[in-house]
């Protein structure tokens, strides 16, 4: 082979060296572009992840959170179309007495009423119902001037008035601090009884 051959083959080799190495894929490039395809789609599996994670709680609160109504301790005088609603610390405290005719009922301490010590048959905090005096119904004012013991006036009807009458006299043993302590809280949370009205629209002014 002449120079000039030689000369011209070795510059045809540089060529299609130049011209391969054109199409030579850009290995770097595309290791980044992968590597960037498998971070978006690590990613979004992530957040696929969190969103139904958050999804899930989210259902699951509202699952569990129930709400249950607390039932209330009350006592239905079905005759005069009153209930008494006590307060719910006196749950297995108390007893009731019914008179007779439905009208009215008297409220004890169980545990002075029902024991053995010395004021046991007693314990009551108050009685409850019709006031039966003659004159119907009664203001509060004469309710008060006609009632022998210490009373609430709760409400009058065209011929009737509701009454809450506390016991004067001592219903618990005072050198028994367990029995006066319990009495005399009770006592106190006679305030936060609360009443239901079978027909409020007969209630007097």
């Amino acid at each position: 082979m002449k120079k000039e051959q030689l000369s011209e083959h070795i510059g045809n080799i540089d060529d299609r060296l130049v011209q391969q190495a054109e199409h030579v894929p850009n290995y770097a490039r595309q290791h980044r572009q992968n590597g960037f395809k498998r971070f978006a789609a690590i990613a979004a599996v992530i957040a696929l992840m969190v969103c139904s994670f958050t999804v899930g709680a989210v259902a699951f609160a509202k699952e569990t959170i129930v709400e249950v109504p607390i039932e209330e301790e009350t006592i239905a005088l079905e005759k005069i179309g009153l209930t008494v609603v006590l307060p719910n610390e006196w749950e297995g405290k108390y007893g009731i007495e019914l008179n007779e005719d439905g009208t009215g009922c008297a409220v004890y301490v169980k545990d002075i009423h029902d024991g053995n010590g010395e004021m046991s048959g007693l314990g009551y905090l108050f009685w409850i119902g019709l006031a039966q005096s003659d004159k119907q119904p009664l203001t509060p004012e004469e309710l008060y001037e006609w009632s022998p013991t210490p009373c609430i006036y709760l409400f009058s009807t065209a011929d009737a008035t509701y009454i809450l009458e506390k016991h004067s006299d001592v219903q618990y043993d005072p050198s028994n601090p367990e029995e006066t302590e319990l009495y005399m809280t009770m006592s106190q949370q006679i305030q936060d009884i609360s009443f239901k009205i079978d027909n409020p629209a007969a209630i007097d002014g």
